[in-house]
């Protein structure tokens, strides 16, 4: 058993594996934000729209009834 091969090996594994799970977390958060960004517009838009819609029905009933 090589002692230096075995220090350099655990030495790579650990670079390596900081590296890739740092370069995981950005992508990771990056693709989140965006997955986050879009769900919260389309709600957003839904939400906004139901709420504009039943507020002009009102409106629109409320002037018909002040018509009459």
């Amino acid at each position: 058993m090589d002692i230096k091969k075995e220090i350099d090996g655990s030495v790579c594994d650990s670079v390596c594996d900081s590296v890739s799970n740092s370069v995981w977390d950005s992508v990771g958060s990056s693709v989140y934000s965006s997955v986050f960004v879009s769900v919260r517009d389309s709600v957003g838009s839904s939400v906004g729209r139901s709420v504009h819609v039943s507020v002009r029905n009102t409106v629109n009933i409320a002037i018909r009834e002040y018509e009459y």
